[in-house]
């Protein structure tokens, strides 16, 4: 006679304890990190659009040269533009004006992607590339982010951003700020791509991003300096390998030859001019002078402005200090530095505080400086961040001492090694 198993015999049902593997558990991780980002987009970006009017000035320019391409003369598309400004209480400027300016008229990009949108709802189609920018910038920032220092630090790093008022408006409205911090995020992978496998594709990917960028808005020398800053950092402190160099010279060059190239073309506005204007000097001499005292005016202004109306932005701003400061041997850092500086030589040259309009293009490595700091805060606080996530053959930022790290991750199998 057969045995009847023991658990049958007593009606009682034995529950064995499922083993999740570790790859589900990534994968698990990844969909509720992607379901947070999505999340908190939604709600900052939706009451972004919902209460803030998303036609701004410079949209003016924006929306008539997308009517422009899109068929309508320009003595309609100003018309246009002058209804729409009316309800908004501004003046609009003469047709020659609107499309003869020459600090906008090189800023195609943005109205050539925007014709379709513009000619299915009129201006306010405007609106539909910045917002798409925007979800794209976000989601591409937090992939890189958490490739490189882990999820949670990706998290912390995005979520802070998403949380800006300022960022969001500048990133939703009817501006050029979401598509400049797009390509700057793109710039960036494309210099990291060419460390990892060096080759002509990564740097035309550079030049070309650079060349839109430029005709985007003209801030490519932010994304520019952040790449000689590092360049030349590591070659002060004798970081080997100096993966900079290359992205600096495409990166550096195509900015100044396109600078010179919109100043050939469009000759009706003259930064140096705008400089000394600002800075209230006669002469060059005059204005370096006295460009640390309006360098300084802004600064002060940017920072009540952020006390008063957007704290999280405040707080960004100084944990990316401290961050810079705790990890000063850092490419992170460089990164920054250089972008800082980039966006101060373009705010004192305008003389015109913006709170963070002006740093957008640079929003990318902002967002380094955090997620490192972020990284090595979890780790410090004895829940070490998981480096499943980390690109083959990158480095970990989790190693102490703020010295370059030791460990990486293998591009065979996913095993690591210490160097």
């Amino acid at each position: 006679m057969s045995r009847v198993p023991a658990q049958r015999e007593t009606g009682l049902r034995v529950h064995r304890k499922r083993e999740v593997s570790p790859l589900r558990r990534q994968a698990q991780a990844r969909v509720l990190a992607a379901l947070v980002v999505a999340v908190t987009f939604a709600v900052t970006y939706t009451s972004t659009v919902k209460l803030r009017p998303l036609f701004a000035p410079d949209s003016r320019y924006y929306a008539g040269m997308a009517l422009w391409f899109g068929g309508e003369s320009q003595a309609e598309a100003a018309r246009q533009v002058a209804e729409v400004s009316a309800k908004s209480g501004w003046a609009s400027p003469a047709a020659s004006v609107l499309f003869g300016w020459g600090l906008v008229q090189p800023r195609v990009v943005l109205p050539a992607l925007s014709v379709p949108f513009v000619k299915l709802w009129g201006i306010d189609g405007l609106v539909v590339v910045p917002g798409l920018a925007l979800a794209a910038l976000i989601g591409l920032m937090a992939w890189q982010l958490s490739r490189r220092y882990g999820t949670v630090a990706a998290l912390g790093a995005v979520v802070l951003i998403m949380c800006s008022p300022q960022i969001m408006f500048y990133g939703s409205a009817m501006l050029t700020e979401s598509l400049s911090a797009l390509w700057g995020a793109l710039t960036l992978a494309a210099a990291w791509r060419y460390q990892r496998r060096p080759g002509w594709a990564p740097v035309a990917a550079m030049v070309g991003l650079t060349l839109v960028s430029a005709f985007t808005r003209q801030s490519t020398l932010i994304v520019a300096g952040a790449f000689v800053v590092a360049w030349l950092a590591a070659l002060v402190l004798r970081h080997r390998p100096n993966g900079w160099g290359v992205a600096a010279l495409a990166v550096g060059g195509t900015s100044v030859v396109a600078q010179v190239v919109q100043t050939v073309l469009f000759p009706t506005f003259s930064q140096l001019d705008q400089f000394k204007t600002k800075t209230g000097a006669d002469s060059l001499s005059g204005a370096l002078l006295a460009a640390p005292r309006l360098a300084w005016h802004i600064a002060r202004t940017d920072v009540k402005t952020f006390a008063l109306a957007d704290r999280p932005l405040l707080v960004l701003v100084a944990l990316c200090i401290l961050s810079g400061l705790v990890f000063w041997r850092r490419e992170e850092t460089h990164l920054l530095l250089g972008a800082f500086a980039g966006t101060e030589l373009y705010g004192v040259t305008n003389g015109t505080p913006t709170a963070f309009r002006y740093a957008m293009p640079g929003l990318v490595f902002f967002a380094l400086s955090l997620a490192l700091l972020f990284s090595r805060a979890v780790q410090r606080t004895g829940q070490p961040a998981r480096t499943d996530d980390l690109e083959p053959g990158r480095e970990s930022p989790l190693e102490p001492g703020g010295e370059s790290p030791r460990r990486t991750v293998s591009s065979g199998q996913g095993q690591r090694g210490v160097a």
